[in-house]
């Protein structure tokens, strides 16, 4: 297993119409670079990719690969409805600036896992990008099975896995099977399973918790990774009460936007960029304000000594 560190799925500065705030996105970029996050990842959910237009994904990915540089890891989502068109958002990617194409299975349709497996391996084969295959039920509506994710990881062309369906047998069973193959990378995408994760032997951790507050998770990734298991345990236990806060806001308010609202706030507070909202999205309600303000106070308070 190829270990990588703490990969930012970045949020996408706008104006409230949806127009890019580059200026926004580079300040992103230098607050993750300053705390020491090791990758970033454009184009996913937290960065709200599938709302934005193949230019505006392709200038964010410029954007981002010029702040990057050469010694920082750029992974792009590529999904879309159909093959034809996550080939074509690969080689826009690429001629951006990404190192890695990052994949869902295909919206809209249900498939059965025979017919996602197919797809992701006629993506690989075709793919000018190396590959990682990107489980997120909550958006993709479909699991994907661990035997498939096992078989997949033996395409040369697959380079991970971004495990964001928060279950953690599933992902020791995986992290088992695929710790002898030296050149991939198994990342975990849920907050509350972070320290487990890296002390099990996950390569790294994808979360967009990080706009919070980055800091307490590159010390938890840090502690973890050299088995100092009880600072990576007081971290996780204040990073899981983060966890269960914001979850609870999604019990009162399951839209989407919850996230970004907090995230929004957060940010702001923090003087990183003034908005990654858009006008549907309405004023953030002042009991999510509330509950916004209380993750990044607990965020801001975690010593990662």
């Amino acid at each position: 297993m190829k270990k990588f560190g703490v990969l930012v799925p970045i949020v996408t500065p706008c104006t409230l119409r949806g127009e890019l705030d580059i200026d926004g996105l580079r300040s992103v970029c230098d607050d993750m670079t300053e705390a020491g996050c090791n990758g970033f990842f454009v184009g996913g959910s937290t960065g709200r990719g599938p709302w934005f237009s193949r230019s505006d994904k392709t200038e964010i990915c410029r954007c981002v690969a010029e702040r990057a540089g050469a010694q920082i890891p750029l992974f792009a989502g590529c999904m879309a409805m159909g093959l034809p068109e996550m080939l074509e958002n690969a080689r826009v990617m690429a001629d951006a600036g990404a190192q890695t194409a990052v994949v869902t299975s295909p919206a809209y349709f249900s498939y059965n896992q025979a017919e996602m497996e197919a797809i992701f391996l006629r993506f690989a084969d075709e793919s000018v990008l190396p590959v990682m295959i990107y489980d997120i039920p909550a958006y993709a509506n479909v699991k994907l099975d661990t035997d498939m994710v096992c078989r997949l990881a033996k395409h040369e062309n697959i380079a991970g896995f971004k495990d964001s369906s928060a279950d953690f047998v599933n992902f020791k069973k995986l992290l088992s099977i695929l710790s002898d193959i030296p050149d991939f990378y198994l990342m975990q995408g849920r907050e509350h399973l972070l320290a487990d994760s890296i002390i099990a032997g996950a390569s790294g951790l994808v979360v967009s918790f990080l706009h919070i507050n980055p800091h307490p998770f590159v010390a938890l990734f840090r502690a973890a990774q050299s088995k100092d298991v009880q600072t990576a345990g007081r971290i996780q236990t204040q990073i899981t009460s983060v966890y269960e806060v914001v979850k609870k806001c999604f019990e009162r308010r399951p839209e989407a936007s919850t996230i970004f609202h907090i995230l929004n706030f957060c940010l702001k507070k923090r003087r990183i960029c003034d908005n990654i909202l858009l006008n549907h999205e309405g004023e953030c309600p002042c009991w999510l304000a509330d509950e916004a303000a209380k993750v990044l106070e607990i965020c801001l308070s975690i010593d990662g000594r």
